[in-house]
């Protein structure tokens, strides 16, 4: 049967994030909920007066979830003022350009070289090296072009049309100092 590996791939990558999105939502909002408990048993005052204790998960904060770039629940999120349309407008150009320049490095480079080799590996040995040693720089720009394409410039896009503050989305989050 014929398999339709990219798209499936594809339903299995939004598959993976849609369900790290709903177990983040729901120990979060576990966590929140058992924290406005404890409060209401000990029927204490509240911390400090910026401190919102109440905590109502709603359809609404779900949706937002699901659509904003991030993977982490939280009840209230750091948000700009306004949309900028022109900054939008202007990824939206570059994200179009680099799109067709992956289209073009895939056409030119390395659609040849893959249909001049269908089976590399029953022949010689040193033809499919060489066969996978020319792929190798088309498709790292590639890789490079759907890097930026997706960190850059299609999560910051969203990022601007959902207000959403946090920007740092590749940043090395691995030695962060605190959290």
């Amino acid at each position: 049967c014929d398999s339709a590996l990219l798209s499936g791939g594809t339903l299995m990558l939004f598959a993976c994030i849609v369900w790290l999105k709903l177990v983040s939502f729901a120990h979060t909002s576990s966590d929140m909920r058992a924290i406005a408990k404890s409060i209401d048993k000990e029927n204490t005052q509240s911390i400090s007066s910026n401190a919102d204790n109440s905590y109502d998960a709603n359809f609404k904060s779900l949706v937002y979830f699901m659509v904003a770039p991030t993977l982490c629940y939280q009840s209230s999120y750091p948000r700009s003022a306004s949309v900028r349309k022109g900054w939008v407008v202007r990824q939206f150009v570059k994200l179009i350009i680099f799109t067709g320049f992956m289209g073009f490095i895939i056409e030119q480079y390395i659609n040849p070289i893959v249909q001049n080799s269908q089976h590399p590996l029953k022949g010689n040995l040193l033809y499919a090296i060489e066969r996978v040693l020319k792929l190798s720089v088309p498709n790292l720009y590639v890789w490079l072009c759907m890097f930026y394409c997706f960190f850059h410039l299609w999560l910051n896009i969203l990022a601007e049309l959902l207000r959403f503050g946090d920007r740092e989305f590749y940043k090395d989050w691995w030695n962060a100092e605190n959290c």
